[in-house]
């Protein structure tokens, strides 16, 4: 099977890996490689579960990447876990933007087989081993400074790059994103749709004349009605009831209930 010209240093770093006459050789351990130069030298196996012996593979020996198989020619360096940990690498380094803010840390690799050169780095916003982490791809001419352990860029947040795998919280974030943005488009659709519909709605016939109860309410009778027949257009209703026939004055019950000729208090 043919090599894949571009592949993560992650799947190095799973691969068991066997020599060409079927010899085990343990499970990927540690990348080798030279950061300054953004480029990959080859990568460590572990043959044992116990023991801190390790097999150091050249990228060049790297003959077949099948699954998690990696299959390789000639034999392997031989050295100490110790050794390997002198080495620098910019796997696990903490990223910092260039304000000293902390981003995340680098957590892969996308390199080139023929040359060993870093394509671009990925990174991560918390630890990598949790399952559904998001993956930014970083360039590596946007790193200004790399110590151990701590590599700066110049970039200001983590968003700014860009996103090559979503997580479920960033998954999460961008549907309720995409929600807010589809209800505000709703809103004002809708708020347009009212207003043409207030503009272009027909006025009422009446709307000129005030109705016959509003000008009752204002004192004004119509011309033509009137409350009694003996009242004018323009005397109110509650004028023929200044006098009501069983509150008369005291004067005039008197005047009828006693005669010309009889004394009053008789």
């Amino acid at each position: 099977m043919a090599l894949p010209q571009e592949f993560p240093v992650s799947t190095l770093l799973r691969a068991r890996v066997q020599g060409d006459q079927g010899a085990d050789h343990g499970v990927g351990h540690q990348v080798w490689m030279h950061p300054p130069a953004h480029r990959v030298l080859g990568w460590a196996s572990r043959p044992t579960s116990f023991g801190p012996t390790r097999s150091v593979w050249r990228l060049n020996q790297l003959r077949h990447l099948q699954g998690d198989v990696a299959v390789v020619s000639e034999t392997p360096a031989r050295t100490q876990q110790s050794t390997l940990d002198l080495l620098p690498t910019s796997m696990g380094a903490h990223l910092y933007s260039h304000d000293g803010l902390a981003l995340g840390c680098v957590v892969d690799a996308v390199l080139s087989l023929q040359t060993g050169a870093v394509a671009h780095y990925l990174v991560a916003r918390s630890d990598p081993r949790l399952p559904g982490t998001s993956r930014w791809r970083l360039q590596p001419n946007t790193v200004l400074d790399q110590q151990p352990g701590r590599v700066v860029v110049a970039v200001g947040a983590l968003d700014d790059l860009p996103l090559v795998r979503a997580g479920l919280r960033t998954q999460a974030l961008q549907t309720s994103q995409r929600w807010r943005e589809r209800l505000q488009e709703t809103t004002v659709q809708a708020g347009r749709q009212l207003e043409d519909w207030l503009h272009n709605a027909p006025l009422p016939q009446n709307h000129g004349n005030p109705s016959p109860r509003r000008q009752r309410r204002q004192g004004h009778v119509p011309h033509g009605e009137s409350s009694g027949g003996d009242q004018g257009p323009g005397r109110e209703i509650w004028d023929a009831w200044e006098h009501p026939p069983h509150r008369r004055p005291a004067s005039c019950q008197d005047s009828e209930s006693h005669g010309p000729d009889q004394e009053p208090w008789l």
